[in-house]
């Protein structure tokens, strides 16, 4: 969401309620999902075992990502391989993945309530445990894009003046 700083348009960071609220609405929408694909097949959805090792892959690419963001912003390294537009880019990302993190953890925690029904047979216990695994590497998608949406601040210089509206006397 863009707001404007003066004539400077500038984004907001994406709250921690509204990941939550996105996760929160994501869990009964997975579990409805997973419902009508136990009736349908009588059997709980797979989850693909490939996936929590990718997206923990790309929580790991994330904060590498941070850390070289938070060098070139804050210490103002300026180095050839990071510019303002792949910083841009990284932003954009770290964005998406929050919210693609948060849905993501939401619906497969419907898959994991669900599969608590089925604990007691193998195929039940193992969808619960890679249920929680995927929520788990989710989760750690989401912090880690919320790390970085936070290194990509650009913390306000005391030399430069400040834009604040028209105070002109």
């Amino acid at each position: 969401m863009l707001c404007h700083v003066g004539s400077i348009p500038t984004m907001q960071k994406t709250k921690i309620a509204t990941l939550v609220w996105v996760g929160l609405v994501a869990a009964p929408i997975g579990w409805s999902i997973s419902r009508l694909i136990q009736d349908y097949s009588h059997e709980l959805p797979p989850v693909p075992v490939l996936f929590p090792v990718l997206v923990a892959l790309l929580a790991a690419v994330l904060f590498v990502g941070a850390y070289e963001v938070r060098g070139w912003v804050r210490e103002r390294r300026h180095d050839r391989h990071l510019g303002p537009l792949r910083v841009a880019r990284l932003l954009a990302l770290a964005k998406a993945v929050e919210l693609f993190g948060a849905a993501v953890a939401g619906a497969y925690v419907g898959l994991a309530i669900l599969a608590m029904d089925h604990f007691s047979v193998p195929m039940g216990r193992d969808r619960f445990l890679m249920a929680g695994t995927v929520v788990g590497a989710s989760a750690l998608a989401t912090v880690a894009a919320v790390v970085l949406e936070r290194a990509c601040v650009v913390p306000a210089d005391d030399d430069e003046p400040r834009i604040e509206g028209n105070s002109e006397d």
